[in-house]
């Protein structure tokens, strides 16, 4: 079973992202056809970020670890 409703990297980037707004860990995002060079605007407290497909999959990584990293470390 996997939680990606899409294949392809590209979808996975974006899901991954979709997510982190959703969970209000990121302030926007916008996304631009893949022919662009840096297709994935995303808007933190600092700016807007452009970023392009590999710069987006590291920072989503990051963004999760950075905001949940405490709470799975957390023991009862």
């Amino acid at each position: 079973m996997s939680i990606w409703s899409r294949g392809d990297r590209r979808g996975r980037v974006e899901e991954a992202l979709l997510m982190l707004k959703g969970q209000g860990i990121i302030d926007g995002l916008e996304i631009l056809p893949a022919h662009e060079p840096r297709p994935y605007r995303v808007l933190l407290p600092a700016g807007l970020v452009h970023m392009d497909e590999d710069e987006a999959s590291m920072f989503a990584l990051g963004a999760v670890v950075g905001a949940f990293g405490d709470i799975a470390r957390h023991r009862a």
